[in-house]
């Protein structure tokens, strides 16, 4: 099947993190959901889920055995990291949750894509999206995060040797799970919007045509309704991989800004005693923030991506729908449900994920930031004040 080989490269790393169900067979006819899978997937979730409970727990109520700079970290800044921190355990615990409850309908929405392949093959769809290039981008990245991050907690900090194993542990689940998770949303997600420009393309030459639409009706009506299935896909698609979006981009949004926020707070620590320790601290900083900003930037592009080539197909029916009025009917029922309504992604319906979401994360960021500069700023006031008292 096309799909299972479109998706080969990520698919045997999110099956793995349980994020994608087993299946066995590459033909339709024994392409099936394996029992084994459905067990395994459990399993990777309940261990998840008690690990993710235990180090929580360790976290909020120890917070402070978790400080990255004990002598140069105020109140605010150890909030902040231990809100960070649990949020953290939250987004990739979520992210094996949903996926795991989801995964029957995960399932269906690659036997679906399977059986339209079928039609596209035959019809000279050769389309192939390789994520090999994003891949080692989003993997580098991540992996100099973690680097980074063991650098800092093993050589820099005075956390004791346990407390450094657990945070490193969340680090590298985070990351691992992150990246897994945007690699093969945006795999999926650009094979689709490769299939539905196919389509549109095909669909596109109907307006070039002078004549013929009675001839070619069939050939037109199976168009729209193999569209009408890509489009009720990847509302599905939509749907499973919502709640993993929500935390995950709830996760970066707070990450970008607090780290953001540290490295405000590095540069002006009167407390601090060199510029090593500066640019040590403004290194973690800044390599959270790349590496949750090209996650999401990849992420967001590719929701993009497929959602403005399913909202295309409706401007080209409209100029189909001009040239001939025997096909009007055909074409009244895609029309009056796509003109209502433009496809998009949402975080689980919170707010639309495109190319503009970036934009608005850092508007907010630069909000957010303003207000925390100047609850640090009051903060070192009253310190300098106690001290001159």
């Amino acid at each position: 099947m096309k799909i299972v080989q479109d998706i080969r490269a990520i698919a045997r790393p999110s099956q793995i993190c349980a994020l994608l169900p087993f299946y066995a067979g590459n033909e339709e006819e024994s392409f099936r959901f394996g029992r084994l899978g459905r067990w395994y997937g459990r399993l990777v979730a309940l261990v998840i889920l008690i690990s993710s409970l235990l180090f929580g727990q360790d976290v909020l109520f120890a917070s402070s055995e978790y400080r990255l700079v004990a002598n140069n970290q105020g109140d605010t800044e150890e909030i902040n990291r231990t809100i960070e921190t649990l949020l953290c355990i939250g987004s990739y615990t979520m992210m094996v949750l949903s996926s795991v409850l989801n995964a029957s309908r995960h399932f269906r929405i690659l036997r679906d894509i399977a059986k339209i392949d079928e039609y596209l093959v035959v019809s000279g769809f050769r389309g192939n999206y390789s994520c090999r290039n994003v891949g080692i981008l989003v993997g580098s990245t991540a992996l100099g995060v973690l680097a980074v991050a063991f650098y800092y907690i093993h050589f820099r900090s005075g956390i004791y040797c346990k407390k450094q194993v657990i945070l490193l542990l969340v680090y590298s689940l985070q990351l691992l799970y992150s990246t897994v998770f945007a690699i093969y949303l945006r795999t999926l997600l650009r094979s689709l919007a490769l299939r539905i420009g196919f389509l549109n393309q095909r669909l596109d030459a109907f307006c070039l045509q002078e004549s013929g639409y009675v001839d070619n009706w069939l050939e037109l009506s199976n168009l729209i309704e193999v569209l009408c299935k890509f489009r009720y896909i990847t509302e599905n698609v939509n749907c499973v991989a919502g709640v993993a979006l929500l935390f995950y981009f709830g996760f970066s949004f707070y990450t970008v800004t607090n780290q953001s926020y540290l490295a405000f707070a590095s540069l002006t620590a009167s407390s601090l005693g060199s510029k090593r320790d500066v640019a040590d601290t403004m290194g973690l900083s800044c390599a959270w923030v790349l590496a949750e900003t090209i996650t999401m930037a990849m992420i967001c592009s590719a929701c993009d991506c497929l959602a403005s080539e399913a909202n295309s197909t409706a401007q080209i029916l409209a100029r189909v729908y001009g040239k001939s009025k025997q096909i009007h009917n055909l074409i009244d029922k895609f029309l009056t449900k796509s003109l209502k309504q433009d496809l998009q992604f949402t975080a689980y319906g919170f707010f639309a994920i495109d190319n503009l979401t970036l934009f608005k994360i850092f508007s907010a960021v630069t909000t957010y930031l303003v207000i925390l500069i100047q609850f640090k700023q009051l903060e070192d006031s009253k310190v300098d004040e106690i001290n001159q008292a």
